[in-house]
């Protein structure tokens, strides 16, 4: 493993810590100003680090509780900057309902004084109608 790959898990365990303890300012903390990023639902869209903080104030006030975990993660780095991949999962409680959904994350990660911070994440949700081994969606 890349030793960069390090610092860039690092900041990606941060972030699942820093989420389940529901510590706004300390998730924020990992993303660059000029952040971009896509969540699960069709509304989630980030351009910058304000608007970041918005969309995690939103799922703190929709949950009693919520985690996340990345896992299965490949790293790739140059430079100052870096690539993700991998799997994640959210565990959650609005009060009414608990859940439990499983997808998939991309992140772009840039270095600024040996600080890994994400410039770009995106979260998505295979999609149900489309069967194993099919490139589309099935009637």
């Amino acid at each position: 493993m890349d030793p960069e790959c390090i610092g860039i898990n690092r900041t990606l365990d941060s972030y699942t810590v820093l989420y389940a303890h529901r510590d706004l300012a300390g998730v924020v903390s990992l993303v660059e100003l000029d952040f971009h990023g896509f969540g699960t639902g069709p509304d989630e869209v980030v351009s910058n680090a304000d608007e970041f903080r918005r969309s995690v104030e939103r799922d703190f006030a929709q949950t009693r509780s919520a985690t996340i975990s990345f896992s299965d993660r490949r790293c790739t780095v140059e430079g100052t900057a870096a690539w993700v991949m991998g799997t994640c999962r959210f565990e959650f409680d609005t009060g009414t309902l608990e859940g439990l959904m499983e997808g998939r994350f991309t992140a772009v990660l840039r270095r600024n004084e040996k600080v890994w911070r994400l410039a770009q994440l995106h979260l998505s949700m295979p999609c149900e109608d489309q069967s194993e081994g099919a490139s589309w969606p099935s009637e």
